[in-house]
């Protein structure tokens, strides 16, 4: 017993109580001084105490690999118990929460008293990152129960209790640790729990300020005492936040100058994180007070110490906001628009170097937000690199839409601009949702007035570069509120944007295979849903309530489940789809699947079997916020993005990638701006150079004129998707009872437009 106590004192003294997510830090308060270890337990001791060092100086993955190590070579339960719950730990901070419930639950398992509780806020912590609030509570109150007489554990327990708090009950309790905090007499565990109130206090309204204040001093203090390099960053960052919210830009300069002195001193696997923070925050203020140059050096700054941790940061942060929202789109934009507004009034030669410098930031910022929407990093690649050559007649458009100012990137072979309009964020998303509303609309013209207003701000600035450069295909990467609206419905006064330009859209280029078809027969694979089969009694009838034909329904207001699929049954039919289908059989050559063919196994084995290059499902499919919430329905079951992907893996399909994902019958999310990055997803888990769909429900007869036309225009005449499906939008429009926008602009290409 007395060797074991000896090594666990060694270990927490290494620990330091730098981090709370570990068993050590409570083992530190309980064990007191003692000797040093006994020499059976060297070499388990010494990758023990490896992880820890690798854990505080950030080295992630090398602390997972010495704590598994130390997991393997204990020799008994209680070493192992300490190594998993260490191991645990690192798991918690790496984001990698299957494996750290795994080593927490097991270390959970095995321990009692107040180790146990050490463990079980570690517990409460994974469930609370894992949005499991109730979990995460249990947790906590076992903790507090285990721990009602230990300072520490009560303390950290408590702390972490008011994170499932509500917040008008989580000032009070806050409050009221305030003071027991300050007597704890450890000065370096003190500061620590003082951050980590003063972290929640200043989340809080203004009731919170002064105790933040307080709580933030107070632990600088403690921090400098000690001579904990992070804590002292993190108080400084914390008080510059404080004095940046309420205006006072010289004080917040001062103080963030401080906390940057400290992190720019230290290793930087500890403080990488921070330095984001710090140098972007170094960035805004620096541009308030009119330093532009630099501004534009502090936020290249945060800019290269985000591209480092990128692809370590987790997809959801605990606040319940994706890492894209709060962090790398704020970055990214700032960065491009600093790099613009630098430039502005320059000669032509430098504002041309600022475009495509801000291009490629914008890039990097798109598959960010593809790696966000799909909730996974390793999917999403530059399919070519960022410095390209566009065909002839082809532009790629830009908008970057700032809180005061409109900027417009235009890149056209090896040429690149930017034009500023005067207008700013707000307005155009006014105008936006007035026309996603007015197209919506088929029987009134109240999309007009929005879509020439949208054209002006976006495309007349526009007008004389695409003109001189004979361009005759706008490529456009927009993002945000500007995607569910369809630039083909633009309107100058006279004609609409799809008369002038063929039209395609993408997410990023970088992520866009620009090769042109390769002339190999067309085969296409031809699947469709009409009535739908046995999937209707496996799924709750709510999983359908994204799809507007059915959300108009009150299905869930039924009085049985039967009503509902009954109900849901009548609902999802589409009996346009066998016309389509009919439609596409003299064009298209290949497979087809209808109705209780196209299942699950059915559409998997055929896929394995053929060699297509054209794969068109005419089924309902929603796709919404995220991966997750994005669908297609086949006759049995759901077929989910990702499940697509595994169907799409086949030797054929890696050998002869498909060409053309068409989702005929699917629709985005009505008022979600993130829903139409589901297309580019979709191409991407398919491995499809690109995806022909359509922004809200088509009218059957318009789909099936549309489908018809565009493929005899691609297949048969081998025009390029864009061109075709230009042709197929006019044909719509030139018909009186199709003129409206309505049923021809919800079709949208995402991906190569050739």
């Amino acid at each position: 017993m007395n060797r074991m106590r000896s090594l666990l004192m060694t270990i927490a003294l290494k620990e330091k109580l730098q981090t709370l997510a570990t068993v050590f830090f409570l083992l530190t308060s309980l064990l007191g001084s003692h000797a040093a270890i006994a020499q059976s337990y060297s070499d388990w001791s010494a990758l023990l105490v490896r992880g820890i060092d690798a854990r505080q100086s950030g080295d992630l993955h090398e602390s997972i690999d010495a704590l598994t190590m130390a997991r393997s070579t204990a020799t008994n339960s209680t070493d192992r118990s300490i190594a998993l719950a260490a191991l645990g730990a690192t798991f918690l901070h790496a984001y990698r929460f299957h494996e750290a419930e795994l080593a927490l639950r097991d270390a959970y398992a095995s321990t009692s008293g107040l180790v146990r509780a050490r463990i079980a806020i570690d517990l409460g912590n994974l469930a609370l990152a894992q949005k499991e609030p109730d979990k995460a509570l249990h947790f906590y109150n076992e903790a507090l129960a285990l721990g009602r007489n230990e300072p520490s554990i009560y303390l950290l327990a408590s702390l972490n209790l008011s994170r499932v708090t509500a917040s008008d009950a989580r000032a009070a309790l806050l409050k009221e640790l305030f003071p027991q905090i300050k007597a704890v007499p450890d000065a370096s565990l003190r500061a620590r729990l003082l951050l980590n109130l003063a972290q929640q206090s200043l989340r809080l309204d203004k009731s919170g300020l002064a105790l933040g204040y307080d709580a933030n001093m107070k632990a600088l203090q403690d921090a400098q005492s000690v001579g904990s390099h992070r804590m002292i960053i993190e108080a400084f960052d914390g008080l510059a936040q404080i004095y940046e919210d309420h205006n006072r830009t010289e004080d917040s300069l001062a103080l963030n100058k401080k906390a940057l002195k400290y992190a720019n001193a230290a290793p930087i696997g500890l403080v990488q994180d921070i330095l984001v923070k710090l140098e972007w925050r170094q960035s805004r203020l620096l541009k308030s007070a009119g330093y532009l140059d630099d501004a534009l050096a502090a936020m290249q700054r945060a800019a290269t110490h985000l591209e480092a941790l990128r692809q370590d940061l987790p997809i959801e942060l605990e606040s319940g906001m994706t890492s894209f929202a709060s962090l790398l789109r704020p970055i990214y934009v700032g960065l491009a628009d600093l790099i613009l507004l630098r430039q502005a009034g320059g000669d032509s030669s430098h504002r041309e170097a600022a475009a495509n410098e801000a291009i490629g930031i914008l890039e990097l910022s798109r598959q960010a937000e593809l790696q966000d929407y799909l909730g996974e990093r390793c999917s999403v690649v530059s399919a070519v690199g960022g410095d390209q050559t566009f065909p002839a007649g082809t532009a790629v458009l830009y908008p970057l839409v700032l809180e005061d100012r409109i900027e417009l990137l235009l890149k056209w072979g090896t040429r690149a601009s930017y034009q500023t309009v005067k207008s700013n964020a707000s307005i155009l998303k006014r105008l936006s949702a007035d026309l996603a509303d007015g197209l919506r609309g088929y029987d009134n013209d109240e999309f007009l007035s929005p879509a020439q207003q949208i054209y002006n701000l976006l495309v007349r600035p526009l007008e004389s570069d695409l003109e001189n450069s004979q361009i005759k295909t706008l490529i456009v990467a927009s993002e945000g509120f500007l995607r569910p609206i369809p630039f083909a419905a633009l309107h100058d006064g006279k004609r609409f944007l799809i008369e002038k330009f063929a039209l395609g859209t993408v997410t990023g280029m970088t992520m866009t295979d620009q090769t042109p078809p390769d002339g190999m027969p067309v085969s296409a694979l031809v699947v469709g849903l009409v009535e739908p089969g046995t999937v209707v009694d496996k799924v709750e009838p709510a999983k359908f309530m994204g799809v507007a034909q059915v959300a108009k329904g009150n299905i869930l207001g039924t009085r049985s489940l039967s009503d509902a699929r009954g109900m849901l049954r009548d609902a999802l039919r589409l009996p346009g789809v066998e016309k389509e289908m009919t439609s596409l059989k003299g064009i298209l050559k290949g497979t087809q699947l209808v109705n209780t063919n196209f299942t699950v196994s059915g559409f998997s084995k055929e896929v394995s079997a053929g060699n297509y290059r054209i794969l068109h499902i005419a089924s309902h499919g929603i796709f919404g916020g995220d991966a997750s919430s994005s669908f297609i329905l086949a006759s049995d079951d759901v077929l989910s993005i990702n499940g697509l992907q595994s169907i799409l893996l086949s030797d054929n399909l890696k050998r002869s990638p498909i060409d053309l994902l068409t989702l005929s019958a699917c629709e985005t999310a009505e008022g979600n701006d993130r829903a139409p990055l589901g297309f580019s997803g979709a191409a991407i888990k398919a491995r499809a150079r690109s995806v022909l769909g359509t922004l809200w429900p088509v009218v059957d007869e318009a789909a099936k004129q549309v489908m018809a036309k565009f493929y005899r225009e691609y297949v048969g005449s081998r025009q390029g998707k864009a061109t075709a499906l230009r042709t197929a939008q006019i044909e719509l429009l030139r018909q009186p009872d199709t003129n409206h926008p309505f049923f021809w602009a919800p079709f949208t290409l995402v991906g190569n437009w050739q």
